[in-house]
């Protein structure tokens, strides 16, 4: 009894550091796994979690819409968003960011029959592109303000596979590992070719409040030796799939 007394006491100790994470449903998969408003798995929590046990601070996981993040963090009602590029917030001075965790590939989707025509950037000029609401292209973006190429945003990869595969736009631009992930899911390999070449390259961070308890530089200590470790290209390379 005095050891499990003991343990149970060690354990709240260790954890009595709680920093609140978001997660939205807009995500794609297998970014995150929602069921009944629960985190339950994907890229971000076993992220998350090990930075928990490298770091001993405890991860609560908060559902937050993705346009609110930036808000709901100024307000704050959580503590810290990840996989984010400091483009993807307005105000992104007002946050802390951290270390790289890692840097993500955005790739062009196109349909089997186009795949010679639209290859890269200069091919998809007056095309209708499928992205991401409220995401940044850093590449693409200028093209996009100047109407060179259409814009097309769409709150998730799947219903930007779902247009492209009935020809209401020509292309996708979207993460490597979510791309893969949905083609397979839906069975559409023969349908549709992902470009070999990598569009746009970004690196993501998390996001947090400049007022917080834990120093970042405690959460930076910790990503690096995850990284020295091999953890977190581990925890990639098991949501990576075969095309």
């Amino acid at each position: 009894m005095k050891m499990f007394l003991l343990m149970l006491g060690l354990s709240s100790f260790l954890f009595s550091e709680v920093l609140k994470i978001s997660f939205s449903r807009s995500s794609s998969e297998p970014y995150v796994y929602i069921d009944k408003r629960q985190l339950t798995g994907g890229v971000l929590k076993e992220l998350m979690d090990a930075l928990s046990k490298q770091s001993g601070i405890k991860m609560e996981y908060v559902l937050v819409s993705k346009r609110n993040q930036e808000k709901e963090l100024i307000d704050g009602n959580i503590d810290g968003a990840c996989l984010l590029n400091q483009n993807d917030f307005f105000n992104a001075t007002k946050f802390q960011w951290s270390s790289v965790l890692y840097v993500e590939e955005d790739v062009l989707i196109v349909r089997k029959e186009d795949a010679s025509n639209l290859h890269n950037i200069t091919s998809l000029y007056g095309h209708k592109v499928g992205t991401i609401q409220s995401h940044s292209y850093p590449h693409l973006d200028p093209y996009f303000h100047n109407n060179s190429i259409q814009r097309v945003d769409n709150k998730k990869l799947s219903n930007n596979i779902n247009q492209l595969r009935f020809g209401v736009i020509d292309a996708v631009v979207d993460t490597k590992l979510a791309v893969g992930h949905c083609i397979q899911k839906k069975n559409m390999q023969d349908k549709l070719i992902v470009s070999n070449k990598t569009i746009d390259t970004q690196d993501l961070h998390c996001a947090f409040r400049k007022d917080m308890d834990i120093s970042l530089e405690r959460i930076n200590s910790a990503l690096f030796i995850l990284k020295e470790k091999g953890v977190i290209n581990k925890i990639l390379q098991k949501y990576k799939a075969s095309l």
